[in-house]
């Protein structure tokens, strides 16, 4: 089934005539209007401030390496730090979102301030601070860094009304002036950032390595002294050599109890022969047993004592260990002092601009089309509405004043 449609009544339809019959009545009352408030927003558009934005690309800052450990000390410090903008200043996440809040800093904004006079440029009063202009100056600068790291920088400036061509052209170069010098301060402060902490570290390093060369300069001393007094200068050099001597003393001590039993054969035990042979086997077991045992009977100059190798050689160990780590240390302080040095003497740029900002082309606003279009719309709209409300409220009174007459008429 068809729904039924009502049907339009013909007191709708003379209603319908009627308002148009008024408004085609009153055409030159809303062509009036909207041609009044047209040249009005015309010449409003025309005077009205113009904003100018200039805008700066930086790549993203270059990760460097920061292989600081006890892995690089271990190996020499074959793999040394860098310094990292990031961890000199303080903040972490990607480099670029740190070069981003550096940006937003307050030094950077009151430097440009200062750097370019902005703040009678925004209507700061003589007797007020320049830093007045601070939040001024944010809200006309947008900050943006896109999921690659590449950092933009807009800056938008307005000129006053009634400006002039020279006005618009001044506008335009201070506008792409403080863009780049955004990336100026940005530069000129991590700069400052990396040099100081480079000068902080160096002079920390310097202390370090005058503390580090003492305890090595102890270390030698005590190694020295427990070589002196256990004679293990070369331990295993002396150690080939001694045992090479305890075989000889051994081999000779056999080849005389050998020669002494066939002589007891021949003599008799009070014979001038048998007490000779039994005394060089008597001082043969004595320099065996001292380089077994250490006693005082051996050479001064012979080496340490089998006995007593273990732990000499522990000791010695310990002794050794304590100057390599300390050689280590000065090694891996020393590259790194040299390092700290170069960077604080180093005045490369630390910020690489893709574009430099230059004076706009175009003005951002006001976009006088789009102004002038939406004043035609809501001025027509306005002058139709304001056409029918009159044209109504005439047939009301209309309306009232016949039926009055009728009234007074019966």
């Amino acid at each position: 089934m068809t729904e039924k449609q009502l049907p339009v009544e013909p007191r709708d339809i003379d209603s319908y005539r009627r308002l148009i019959r008024a408004l085609w009545a009153e055409k030159k009352t809303v062509a009036g209007i909207v041609g009044a408030v047209v040249v009005v927003m015309l010449v409003y558009v025309l005077i009205m401030p113009q904003t100018f934005t200039s805008t700066v690309s930086l790549l993203p800052p270059q990760k460097e390496n920061k292989s600081l450990g006890l892995g690089s000390l271990l190996q020499g410090a074959s793999s040394l730090p860098m310094f990292d903008i990031g961890s000199s200043l303080g903040f972490g996440g990607r480099p670029s979102d740190i070069f981003a809040e550096i940006l937003k800093s307050q030094s950077v904004a009151e430097s440009l301030i200062v750097q370019h006079d902005l703040a009678p440029f925004f209507g700061i009063p003589e007797d007020l601070s320049y830093r007045h202009a601070v939040d001024l100056l944010r809200e006309s600068t947008d900050i943006e860094v896109n999921k690659n790291g590449l950092i933009r920088v807009s800056v938008t400036l307005g000129t006053g009304f009634f400006a002039s061509g020279d006005e618009i052209d001044s506008i335009k170069a201070l506008t792409a002036s403080v863009t780049n010098d955004y990336v100026i301060w940005l530069d000129r402060i991590n700069r400052d950032k990396l040099i100081s902490s480079a000068r902080n570290s160096r002079m920390f390093i310097e202390e370090e390595i005058e503390r580090t060369e003492a305890e090595l300069d102890s270390a030698y001393a005590r190694l020295v002294r427990f070589q002196r007094e256990n004679k293990s200068v070369f331990l295993e050099k002396q150690m080939e050599a001694a045992l090479g001597g305890a075989a000889d003393l051994r081999e000779k001590m056999m080849e005389l109890k050998v020669e002494l039993s066939l002589s007891r054969q021949d003599f008799t035990e009070s014979s001038k022969h048998i007490r000779q042979l039994q005394a060089e086997i008597d001082e043969l077991s004595k320099q065996y047993a001292a380089l077994s045992t250490g006693s005082k009977e051996a050479d001064a100059d012979f080496s340490v004592p089998f006995m007593r190798v273990p732990e000499v050689a522990r000791e010695m160990a310990g002794y050794l260990r304590d100057v390599k780590t300390l050689e280590q240390v000065i090694l891996y302080l020393s590259q790194q002092y040299f390092q700290d040095r170069v960077q604080e003497a180093k005045d490369t740029p630390t910020v690489q601009v893709l574009d430099a900002a230059v004076p706009a082309i175009k003005r951002t606003a006001p976009r006088r089309a789009v102004w002038m279009l939406m004043t035609l719309f809501f001025s027509t709209l306005f002058a139709v509405l304001a056409v029918m409300l009159r044209t109504y409220l005439r047939s009301r009174a209309s309306h009232n004043a016949n039926t009055g007459d009728r009234t007074a008429q019966s």
